[in-house]
This record gives structure tokens, C-alpha cells and sequence, in this order.
């Protein structure tokens, strides 16, 4: 047989065992089509008290989608939506991409339940793929938060095509909202001039990362000999002191999506320190800082009222040991001696180490309100 019968006759055979695969049901299956779902995301959300959480409601892998007629369950008494339209009347969630605005016959939330009602605009045409339908947002009103579950009424959801004709959705995903953590901040803060670094205040206020942007609660503790501090922080809300709040609202950053904390640093005679910290995880470290000594009078700036105020007290002294006083940290013996009001460094005595200390850092101010 030369090459030429050969390489025919391969070919008969091959083309006679596809013919016959096919008779058999012997062919390769086509791939299933895309499950058609509508879905919450996140799944799960962490909110304390106060905290606002967005909610993108999407549809995924639709084809020819035309109206959307979706009903939703939030019937918790702590659970608020917050209206996305204020010029409209009722409560409103925010439409998203895929419809407009103006294409909303039904947008309502009333009574634990949510309504929205969408459809194309026909120069648009229908909707292909996967998008997000609309995004509610929810703020939690309770004193306690618990676990809270927004969920589809899966009978009454319905997707439409072009033709008016139901579009199957083969799953649902709700979603569920649970208490956030206990946050807790650790770090390291030193005090220039001292031996020991114990006692400084550590306050942290936590805000949440949205509107409102209201104190949700808020810790206090005292550094160690070394300087390190861990403060944790329970969601349970608490009113935090009036003077260790910001003056402004937490910054706007999209790196931050859960809660702010804002840090405040004291101690007396020094320069406090004001810092916002994401605290989107569990633990924060907010690093190493370095308070400047010098402001004996108090009112935020080192210059020369406090010079003066030195000068004035400067030879006292108190036996050794002594303490600087403190309300937030006092001393482990409250029986010790109290320091002279301009002693800056802690050593018993106004000398010409806080003079030239306080010379030092004239002209520094805090950065807190």
C-alpha cells in the first residue's frame, strides 16, 4: 500500500468512528449555562451601634433582563434605611447602574420590607450579564446590636425579559449583619526627658467609617514603665467625655470601610498628640510616638507663658519619690509626693533641665481641637 492509500484510508476511519459516536450519544455534552442568581453582598457585615452598612444588591449572569420586581425582608426594630432621596417622598434605596433613576415606579422602604420595581429605558435595550441592581444602606439604632438577617422574598421576586416573560433565578444569597468586634489598639509612647515612660493617657474614640458619623463608644488606659499600651475597646455604646472629641468628622478615605478611631495621646505638662486610625481590624497598632514637654500652662503651645511660669517655680523642690499628678493614670502609690506644677521631666525638682527642655520646643503646638 503506498503512503497515499494509507493516509485515505486513515481518514475513512476516522470520519466512520465520528458517525458513529454520534449515532451512539457518544458526543461531547454542551456546557450547562450560567446559574442566573440574585445576591447581597457582603454576605456578612460587621456594624456596632451608630455604624451604617451598604448592602449592593446584584444579579448575576442574566440575559435579555428587562424589569426586575424585587421584594425584600429587614423586619428588625434596630434596623433603619436610610433614604438614598430625600426629595421623594418615603424611604428610597439607591438604584444602581443598571437602571435610572426615573425608572423606578416602586422604590419603598416601609415597615421592615423593602419594594423596588426597575426596568430598562428602551434606548438602552436589555441587560446582559451581571451588575449591581441597587445598593441599600442600613444603620444600626440599637443600644445592644445583635444579629440581624436581610433577606429575598424568593415568592415574590421576579425578574423580567423583553418580552414580559419571568427570567428563572436559580439561587438567592441574603445577607447578614452581626456585631462588630471588640477593637483593640496597641502601641508604644514615649515622653521626652523621662526615665520612665509609664501613665501617659491613651483615649480612642471609635466613629463609624459612613454617615452618621457619631461616636459609637469609646476606652481609656495608661501606658506601662516602657511606654506600651493595649486598649481594647467594647462596641457596646458609651458617650465618651466632651474633651476628647475631634472637631470634625473622621477623614473620607475608600481604604477605610468599617470604623475610625480617634486617638488622643496626654500627659501633663506636655503637648498632647491627635491622630485617626482606621480600625477596620480587630487589633490596630498605631506604632511609636514621642510626646514634646514643655506646655505647663496648658493651653496647647509651648512659648513664653510657659517660660515665665518656669522661671517663676523654678528652685522647688519635693522630696524624691514623687509623682507627676495625673487623674486618668495615678500613680501606683498614691502616697508619694506630688512633683512641683513645671516640673517637666518628673525629677523632683524645677531646674534648668525643664528650662532648657521647654526652650527646646518653643514654638511647638498640638494637633488636637
Amino acid at each position: 500500500m503506498t503512503a497515499t492509500s494509507l493516509c485515505r484510508a486513515l481518514r475513512s476511519a476516522v470520519v466512520a468512528l465520528g458517525l458513529l459516536l454520534l449515532t451512539a450519544g457518544g458526543a461531547v455534552p454542551a456546557r450547562s449555562a450560567p446559574a442566573t442568581g440574585l445576591r447581597l453582598d457582603p454576605a456578612t457585615a460587621e456594624a456596632a451601634s451608630g455604624e451604617t452598612v451598604a448592602l449592593a444588591l446584584w444579579v448575576d449572569d442574566v440575559d435579555d433582563l428587562h424589569r426586575v420586581e424585587l421584594h425584600l425582608d429587614y423586619d428588625w426594630p434596630e434596623l433603619e434605611v436610610q433614604d438614598a432621596d430625600p426629595g421623594r417622598v418615603s424611604v428610597q434605596i439607591e438604584p444602581g447602574p443598571i437602571f435610572c433613576a426615573t425608572c423606578t415606579p416602586w422604590n419603598e422602604a416601609i415597615d421592615g420590607k423593602i419594594h423596588f420595581v426597575a426596568q430598562r429605558d428602551l434606548i438602552s435595550g436589555p441587560f446582559y450579564g451581571s451588575g449591581i441592581v441597587a445598593t441599600i444602606t442600613l444603620h444600626v439604632a440599637a443600644t445592644e446590636p445583635g444579629t440581624y438577617t436581610v433577606s429575598f422574598d424568593r415568592a415574590a421576586s421576579r425578574l423580567l425579559d423583553s418580552g414580559g416573560q419571568p427570567i428563572g433565578i436559580d439561587q438567592f444569597a441574603d445577607a447578614m449583619l452581626v456585631p462588630s468586634p471588640r477593637v483593640t489598639l496597641t502601641g508604644w509612647l514615649t515622653r521626652q526627658g523621662w526615665g520612665s515612660d509609664e501613665r501617659s493617657v491613651v483615649n480612642a474614640v471609635l466613629y463609624p467609617a459612613s454617615p452618621p458619623y457619631e461616636p459609637s463608644s469609646w476606652g481609656r488606659t495608661c501606658t506601662d514603665a516602657r511606654g506600651d499600651f493595649t486598649l481594647a475597646i467594647d462596641s457596646t455604646p458609651q458617650p465618651p467625655p466632651a474633651d476628647i472629641l475631634p472637631a470634625g468628622p473622621p477623614p473620607s478615605s475608600p481604604s477605610c470601610t468599617s470604623r475610625w478611631a480617634f486617638v488622643r495621646l496626654d500627659f501633663t505638662n506636655y503637648l498632647s498628640e491627635c491622630y485617626w486610625e482606621c480600625a477596620d481590624e480587630d487589633v490596630r497598632d498605631i506604632g511609636w510616638h514621642d510626646l514634646e514637654g514643655g506646655d505647663v500652662n496648658g493651653d496647647g503651645c509651648i512659648n513664653i507663658l510657659d517660660i515665665v511660669q518656669i522661671i517663676g517655680d523654678y528652685g522647688t523642690t519635693v522630696p524624691d519619690p514623687c509623682h507627676i499628678p495625673c487623674d486618668a493614670c495615678p500613680p501606683d502609690d498614691p502616697s508619694s509626693t506630688a512633683a512641683p506644677a513645671c516640673d517637666v521631666n518628673g525629677d523632683c525638682q524645677v531646674n534648668i533641665l525643664d528650662l532648657t527642655q521647654t526652650a527646646g520646643n518653643f514654638g511647638l503646638c498640638s494637633n488636637c481641637p
